[in-house]
């Protein structure tokens, strides 16, 4: 009996650091999620006569990309992707959108329904909608049990990217996403302008409810929002 018990507990020691080492496997580090935002801005942004614009973008890349001590460099990541048909694709506001081997991207795309009535498309609807064959969905099947962020400039909006039934919902998609392998990151920088007087305490509870969700706001500034169950939104991803 003794010896049974010794056995088990060998076991147990054996196994246990095989099941800690997995749970920081999908787990992003939050120094190297700000290094990829970073890179996202310094190469991706959209600039019109000095001012940001929206836009977004999402990755699949291998899980060391997005582990501690990796340095996301020209040389080292997204390296199939040219910097420069991306600007030119996501600024283009008849189509809006780049989708590469690693990553896709958007702007706003103009929809114009008649000559006093037009609208801009959202750049998180175009990558994740519709839900099932969206270009986030094509990117995320190009590679399991990986790394994959996405990134908006400003958060998603209330009105439509978060309304449980609007057709711009991106709700459906974030359940998808959440399905996915490994490690998962939903990024915003600054909030969407006329949303800053909303609750946004309740409206980002729905991403995180699918997604961890964090606030970046330059390299060195990156925050976990938390909220999951019970918990709060960090008041650093609140206005």
């Amino acid at each position: 009996m003794k010896f049974t018990v010794f056995l088990s507990g060998l076991l147990l020691l054996f196994l246990l650091p095989d099941w800690t080492e997995s749970v920081e496997d999908d787990t992003v580090d939050i120094n190297t999620l700000g290094r990829i935002i970073n890179f996202f801005e310094q190469n991706y942004k959209r600039v019109d006569d000095k001012v940001e614009r929206q836009y977004a973008a999402a990755i699949n890349v291998p899980k060391h990309q997005c582990q501690q001590n990796f340095f996301p460099a020209q040389n080292n990541f997204l390296t199939q992707e040219n910097a420069v048909n991306v600007k030119n694709a996501i600024t283009d506001e008849t189509n809006a959108l780049y989708q590469g081997s690693e990553l896709i991207a958007a702007g706003t795309r103009k929809v114009v329904i008649s000559k006093k009535k037009q609208y801009n498309m959202h750049s998180e609807s175009l990558l994740l909608n519709p839900a099932d064959n969206s270009p986030m969905t094509r990117l995320l099947n190009k590679r399991k049990d990986s790394c994959s962020v996405f990134y908006t400039f400003d958060s998603p909006c209330v009105d439509t990217c978060l309304s449980a039934t609007g057709s711009h919902s991106i709700i459906d998609a974030l359940k998808n996403w959440k399905d996915h392998d490994g490690i998962k990151a939903f990024v915003f920088k600054d909030f969407w302008k006329f949303d800053k007087e909303k609750d946004l305490q309740t409206k980002f509870k729905q991403i995180v409810a699918h997604v961890p969700l964090f606030r970046c706001v330059s390299e060195n500034q990156c925050y976990a929002c938390k909220g999951e169950g019970n918990t709060a939104i960090d008041a650093h991803c609140l206005p």
